[in-house]
């Protein structure tokens, strides 16, 4: 048996009646489709989107970073308004038209990525201080272990 299902006879011939196709134009700007093609601002928000998200992500940490205040109220603070951002994303995405739609998901993806930040520098600093630890122990070995 072969990938396609036949048993080995006579090649299989497939017949469809035109009046039973029917074709549809999808209009969709999800990732598999391409972006509109109208306007210059249109094809680069799509193509930077990440980009921009990335440096006002930046850009606000540098702020909140250098700004008076609790830390820990910051940062519930800014959870709530990552959540928020991106459930008002989620809830408008369909209904907003290209550009906004766009701006939305840099927000959204700006926001989580300030609000996630302390949770990516607790974990990065036990990461590096578990190695530290296997560090030191790997050179105590190598001490202990020299017979000269």
């Amino acid at each position: 048996m072969d990938g396609n299902g036949s048993s080995g006879d006579a090649p299989r011939r497939i017949e469809v009646d035109p009046s039973d196709v029917r074709v549809v134009m999808a209009q969709s700007y999800a990732y598999g489709a391409p972006p509109p093609m109208g306007g210059a601002p249109l094809p680069f928000l799509r193509r930077h989107r990440a980009k921009l998200a990335l440096a006002v992500a930046i850009i606000e940490l540098l702020v909140l970073g250098f700004g008076p205040g609790d830390f820990l109220h910051q940062w519930i603070g800014l959870l709530a308004i990552a959540v928020a951002a991106v459930f008002v994303y989620m809830l408008l995405r369909l209904r907003l038209p290209y550009a906004l739609r766009q701006l939305l998901w840099m927000l959204a993806v700006a926001q989580s990525l300030v609000a996630l930040f302390p949770i990516f520098l607790g974990v990065s600093v036990v990461i590096m201080g578990i190695l530290l630890i296997f560090a030191v122990l790997a050179g105590l070995a190598l001490l202990l272990g020299d017979r000269r």
